[in-house]
């Protein structure tokens, strides 16, 4: 009998990162200037995921994910996935 197991040097990917959907509580991650602006002057790490759009124009019709800050509800702005991480998911309440 053989068994094989997981190679220790894969990186391991949590499926939950790739579910985003709206509803969810993300982070905005520090990884440019406007988002450690926001994160460090305006105390705006929490937001809510609006919309995801596989088209978004500013990011040359790639994917786009709209959030809206939890401290400031008029606060919006468009992401790439990259800059967010899954915090708090929405349950599905079928």
């Amino acid at each position: 009998m053989v068994f094989s197991t997981p190679d220790q040097n894969q990186p391991q990917t949590n499926e939950d990162e790739k579910m985003i959907k709206p509803g969810d509580v993300v982070e905005l991650l520090p990884n440019n200037q406007r988002n450690r602006q926001l994160r460090k002057q305006e105390g705006k790490m929490d937001w809510t995921v609006i919309k995801i759009d596989p088209r978004t124009i500013c990011f040359n019709h790639q994917e786009g994910i709209l959030i809206q800050s939890i401290q400031e509800s008029d606060h919006t702005r468009w992401v790439q996935r990259e800059d967010i991480v899954l915090k708090e998911f929405e349950e599905n309440t079928r």
